[in-house]
């Protein structure tokens, strides 16, 4: 399937230029995304400039363009160049815009100089420059390539020696909740061949002592989680202790099947699927268990250490023990968020809502909500933060099945309350101004109705 992506005027403008500036998102996806193609500059001796954003607006592309002419600009985020040019380019700086640009074709069309864009988000616009997207060529953006995936593809298109970066898509694509069907299986496969991922089957929470793995990991929110007195009842009760790489296979079978037993009593068919099934080791990887290494990264971002997240994908081990730590630190930060959110949950028409202020990681307490909590609608979380409200919107497979298009939804909805959003029909975010999130509600709550009601009626 992947071989419909078209990444021929991409490869092209690569080789064209001597340097790059690359832009991408502040998660998983985009990390990893802007990893493999710092690799690809480095292994091509192109000079390159990376920067993390967690969001495209006026502003920043404003800054982008006073620096467009200079060997290094002060963009927030910069991480660093790598090469030492030449290479078998030509003159000029590219910018390449990884996981973000496609839903933003009129600031992309601002930006000064080349620009190529590789992202995975529904295409909104027109852009004036290469673009590669999944949705282009008829795959699915959100369960089938993520933008570490199409970064990976635009790699491999420019030498084949690069399947060894295999392993960084296909942490993208766990990073997003992806599946591994369509494009991504054509990703494993050859992440497989070439050695760079090893399959095993498991419980898909990271590894590590399992009484503090379920205690702290939000991956799989139970009524004990993040109460460790709780944790360890439940574990004597079924005779499970240790390291999880480490159980022994009736042991590891016991466990998996209290967990899916206690999912199945409030959990979406989603929470349940992505639990236990296949665990991915990346073998060329500084942290080989591809759902650790995630939750480091999103740890690192969460925390601002943008720098330290992009080193990892880079493969420095300098990092890899204060990440991890980070990583255990967030994981309880985040338990303890979501639960301090549960009072404020809020069920409206067709939809669940949260309402924060200075929250962290909104979109994964959307998730939480989703998955484990209330999986019959999907979730909006609401957080107020400066001078506007930032938005994070998630749903589940089923609810996808049944019509739902939350990029759509956040897309509308947000327009009509003065701001912007967009994203991915199971996961999608916007950004308001204050004191319009009642009217951005009052529009969404409506569009979903409207959305799963039409489906039925087609039904």
């Amino acid at each position: 399937m992947i071989e419909k992506l078209n990444i021929d005027g991409a490869t092209e403008s690569i080789r064209n230029h001597a340097a790059a500036r690359v832009v991408s998102h502040h998660d998983a996806d985009g990390i990893t995304a802007a990893g493999i193609m710092c690799h690809v500059l480095y292994r091509m001796g192109k000079r390159f400039q990376t920067t993390i954003i967690s969001q495209l607006d006026h502003e920043f592309v404003k800054r982008l363009n006073e620096t467009h002419n200079s060997d290094r600009g002060e963009g927030d985020g910069d991480r660093g160049e790598g090469g030492d040019g030449g290479g078998d380019g030509g003159g000029g700086v590219l910018t390449i815009f990884c996981d973000m640009g496609s839903g933003h074709s009129d600031l992309v069309n601002e930006v000064s100089g080349d620009v190529l864009v590789i992202d995975h988000h529904i295409p909104v616009g027109e852009l004036r420059c290469p673009h590669v997207n999944p949705h282009l060529v008829g795959i699915d953006g959100a369960f089938e390539l993520s933008a570490s995936g199409a970064v990976y593809e635009v790699a491999k298109g420019l030498s084949e020696r690069n399947t060894d970066l295999s392993g960084l898509a296909i942490a993208g694509a766990i990073g997003d909740k992806q599946l591994m069907t369509g494009a991504n299986a054509d990703i494993l496969k050859d992440g497989i061949e070439s050695g760079a991922i090893t399959v095993t089957k498991g419980l898909r929470i990271g590894d590590g002592d399992i009484a503090d793995l379920l205690e702290r990991n939000s991956e799989i929110y139970l009524d004990f989680t993040g109460d460790a007195a709780k944790v360890n009842e439940f574990l004597k009760e079924i005779n499970v202790s240790g390291r999880l790489s480490e159980m022994d296979e009736p042991t590891s079978r016991r466990l998996a099947t209290a967990l899916t037993l206690k999912l199945l009593r409030r959990s979406s068919p989603d929470a349940i699927e992505s639990l236990i099934g296949d665990v991915y080791l990346l073998s060329h990887e500084v942290i080989p268990n591809a759902d650790d290494f995630v939750s480091a990264l999103h740890a690192c971002s969460r925390l601002n250490e943008l720098g330290l997240a992009l080193s990892l994908c880079l493969r420095d081990r300098a990092g890899v023990s204060h990440a991890a730590r980070a990583a255990v630190e967030y994981q309880r930060t985040l338990v303890k968020d979501v639960r301090e959110a549960e009072p404020g949950i809020v069920q409206h028409d067709h939809i669940t809502c949260v309402r924060l202020h200075d929250a962290e990681a909104t979109g994964i307490i959307a998730s939480t909500v989703t998955r484990f909590l209330y999986p019959e609608k999907p979730c909006i979380v609401l957080n107020e933060s400066d001078d506007r409200i930032k938005i994070s919107a998630r749903g589940t497979k089923d609810m996808i099945a049944c019509g739902l298009d939350l990029a759509e939804v956040l897309r509308v909805a947000s327009s009509a309350a003065g701001g912007r959003g967009g994203g991915h029909s199971i996961a999608a975010g916007a950004a308001v101004p204050k004191g319009a999130a009642d009217a951005f509600l009052a529009t969404a709550d409506s569009l979903v109705g409207e959305q799963l009601k039409s489906r039925e009626e087609k039904g």
